[in-house]
């Protein structure tokens, strides 16, 4: 009972204690306030007056070092100071004395500009944003002399350089900033020439350098400046494509730059020591604990008696590396050792492991996206918090976010943390403008003269569609008005790829859509919507997984047929044509509306988008018109199709496609119905000319279709591709007619340019099946479209 009495008392006087002081805490007062700056860049009013604005410190008030610290950065963020610190001085009478103590950043008297001559002055300055009267900030003087410099370089003048310079005047007061350029002159690259290379062609050295000149520039002799900085690259360029023939010893002796007596064109002379191709004579594997060296030599492909191949050393490193990092190993060191023997041209090859510890991903931050919203970069990431520190998942993180065109720089950072087993990533992004406004001209043989004004935003954020700017939700906004002789459009187009954060992807549209034919007018004026979604399953027996993408949508579309063309009895067909009986393209006038439901599936495993290598593309769709949604009839349409690329000999590219089309009725509306001819079909035919005709011969189309093509492509140097063709197929009234012995055929060269929105084709038809396309003559199709 005496110590609980004893206890008591204890913490009574703790909590008096503890009461008295914070009593004596909250009671201490400011009773002044000094402002000292340690130099004259202000005068003393200046310096109160600025200070007295910012703080929230007042004399009188309790002190408050919360407060306090809050007064240092805001006095910070004025930008006028290069330090600012505080002191705290206790009074006899219990006050305190709050002193700020400043360096005052220096004003800017003047700016002048020195040493150019090939740009005015005036222009000069119009680039500099620090303007006199202002304190020097180091930020932006380093923009202001990089804004120069770009100037200079973009014209081709790339060893100019651009230093700042502050200098205090008599009078001690501020600074007098000058931008000092030094110039260099431009010349144009004439050539690259080679000296003493016997492993490569000359033609095969310039290809993997990059300091050339194109090809186009011997047509356009505009720019083309060289760039000395760019050497470096080219040497390291060489360097690599010699180490895949084993040639280690490969180097750059010199590079002499030959010019012009009028110094405006230069000749580069890149002069070789290539040396002898080295062996490898054995492989190893240093320092590693988890996975045994027969394990991971394993999986390599460079071996004992093969030629040295950087490019193979580097796949087979990065394979075994893979083995570690799946596994967390974010400290991982894996790098080769080479020791040679250059009197027998042999090389070891050691792969030195330091492991370290495997580590789990704890938190992810992201820094850098003022606009774009976290879920939408979140999403795009392989790796999640509590997963294994997967550096092959990071990679793949890094690059989706580089591929989604939002920004100019993409860093993913680990960051150690207070426990070794844990890694936090930083994701540092550095945003870009994502909309585009585009006008363009252009032409065709099946569209003639075409014109188009287009504003497209990748980043759309149609929550925030009366905000400014309504961005930052990945959605993506298209709008074109198109108009010409033969077409007119509006298009209005809205995709979610992530609709309610998960992987579906709801495409929206509404469109008016003209089109001019020869016999008559078309209008189509409507709307749909797509839901797709990615589906994955493995073949039974294998380990093979398919990768599909599905889709279900409708469309709602009123079709409008006028201005038909009067028939002419001097058009009428022989009578021994075919042609399709107790019916005429008059028979099609009229509007209609014929709304669909849509059934897509599709499966894409190309190389790329354009000019794909390997691959291919395989599309089903289904389409179900039907009375039940207002169309004026019921009926289905069906369509296969795909296309599969496959590399040949060399750089030849092999081009396989097929489609068959059909209808289930049979009498649908002419905007239902099937046609062939142009590029895209059948080559060497006039578009839509492969077709059932009326008696008058007016192309009236087909229920069924079937199209096919055979082609190679050749590119030439990097700027295009050549193809040889064969295109074969037909139309018919009949749904679901298909015979294979009356096929159209056509043969035929193209160009595509890979730069330029220029193709060009030539077909022949060589074979016909209808009458009235008896002794048609070959047909160029050529397309051209320029956006500026």
């Amino acid at each position: 009972m005496q110590k609980a009495r004893m206890l008591f008392h204890r913490m009574i006087c703790v909590g008096l204690m503890l009461a008295l002081a914070e009593t004596a805490a909250i009671a201490v007062p400011v009773k002044s306030i000094s402002i000292k700056a340690t130099t004259a860049e202000l005068v003393q009013s200046t310096l109160e007056e600025m200070v007295y604005q910012v703080i929230k410190t007042k004399v009188g008030a309790e002190f408050d070092p919360q407060m306090l610290s809050d007064d240092i950065r805001a006095l910070v963020k004025v930008g006028a100071f290069e330090d600012v610190r505080t002191q705290v001085d206790p009074l006899a009478d219990g006050a305190v004395n709050v002193s700020y103590l400043l360096k005052p950043k220096p004003l800017v008297r003047n700016i002048v500009i020195q040493g150019n001559d090939i740009y005015k002055t005036s222009k000069l300055r119009k680039l500099i944003t620090l303007e006199p009267g202002r304190y020097v900030d180091e930020t932006v003087l380093a923009k202001d002399r990089n804004a120069i410099l770009s100037k200079y370089r973009d014209a081709g003048y790339y060893g100019t350089e651009v230093a700042s310079l502050q200098s205090k005047p008599e009078s001690g007061v501020g600074v007098d900033v000058t931008y000092v350029v030094r110039e260099e002159q431009r010349s144009k690259l004439e050539g690259v020439e080679f000296v003493g290379n016997t492993v490569f062609t000359a033609a095969e050295l310039q290809e993997a350098m990059v300091t050339k000149r194109q090809w186009w520039r011997y047509i356009f002799r505009f720019g083309n400046y060289y760039n000395e900085q760019q050497l470096v690259l080219d040497k390291d360029q060489l360097k690599t494509l010699y180490g895949t023939k084993g040639y280690m010893d490969f180097a750059v002796e010199a590079v002499e730059q030959r010019y012009d007596a009028s110094n405006k064109w230069v000749v580069l002379i890149f002069k070789l020591q290539e040396g002898k191709p080295y062996t490898v004579r054995n492989v190893s594997i240093e320092g590693a604990q988890l996975f045994t060296a027969e394990k991971l030599l394993a999986l390599t492909k460079l071996r004992s008696g093969m030629i040295h191949d950087a490019n193979q050393e580097t796949a087979d490193l990065n394979i075994m590396k893979a083995e570690y990092e799946r596994l967390g190993y974010m400290d991982l060191r894996f790098y080769p050792v080479h020791t040679k023997d250059s009197e027998k041209q042999l090389v070891d090859i050691a792969y030195r492991v330091t492991e370290g510890s495997p580590s789990r991903i704890r938190d992810i931050a992201i820094v850098g996206n003022e606009i774009t919203q976290d879920r939408v970069v979140r999403r795009e990431l392989a790796i999640q918090p509590d997963e294994l520190g997967d550096l092959g998942k990071i990679r793949l993180s890094k690059a989706r976010l580089d591929n989604l065109g939002y920004f100019e720089r993409v860093e993913i950072v680990p960051v150690a943390t207070e426990m070794a087993e844990l890694k936090d990533l930083r994701i540092e992004l550095s945003e870009k403008p994502t909309g585009h406004v585009s006008l363009g001209a252009g032409y065709s043989t099946e569209d003639s003269v075409i014109g188009f004004i287009e504003f497209t935003e990748s980043n759309f954020d149609i929550a925030r569609l009366f905000n400014w700017p309504p961005k930052g939700a990945g959605q993506r906004l298209r709008l074109r008005l198109q108009g010409g002789a033969e077409v007119s459009n509006i298009t209005i187009s809205h995709v979610e790829p992530w609709l309610f954060d998960r992987r579906l992807e709801l495409g929206t549209d509404l469109f008016l859509r003209n089109r001019f034919e020869d016999e008559y007018d078309q209008r189509n004026v409507g709307g749909g919507m797509m839901l797709s979604w990615p589906l994955a399953f493995r073949i039974p027996g294998t380990e093979h997984i398919e990768s599909w993408r599905m889709g279900v949508g409708f469309r709602i579309e009123n079709v409008d047929i006028s201005d038909v063309d009067d028939l002419d009895p001097n058009d009428l067909v022989p009578g021994d044509w075919d042609y399709v009986r107790n019916r005429t393209i008059q028979d099609e006038e009229g509007d209609e509306w014929a709304n669909r439901l849509i059934l897509r599936l599709s499966r894409d495993t190309r190389d790329a988008f354009y000019f794909p290598r390997d691959g291919s593309l395989v599309t089903l769709q289904s389409e179900m018109v039907t009375e039940a949604f207002g169309s004026y009839e019921t009926y289905g349409r069906f369509s296969l199709g795909g296309a599969m690329y496959r590399p040949l000999v060399r750089d030849l590219v092999l081009k396989l496609s097929a489609e068959y089309s059909s209808t289930t009725s049979d009498d649908p509306a002419i905007f239902d119905r099937y046609f062939a001819g142009g590029v895209g079909s059948l080559r060497g035919f006039k578009r839509r000319d492969v077709s059932p005709i009326d008696q008058y011969e007016n192309p009236m189309g087909g229920n069924s279709m079937l199209l096919g093509s055979v082609e190679i492509l050749m590119p030439v140097k990097d700027f295009m591709f050549f193809s040889v063709f064969t295109d074969i197929g037909n139309v018919w009234w009949d749904e679901f007619d298909t015979d294979i012995s009356k096929l159209n055929m056509s043969v035929g060269l193209g160009i595509q340019f890979r730069a330029l929105p220029i193709s060009l084709y030539y077909g022949v038809p060589v074979s016909t099946d209808y009458d009235h396309l008896d002794g048609k003559s070959g047909r160029f199709h050529f397309n051209i479209g320029y956006t500026y």
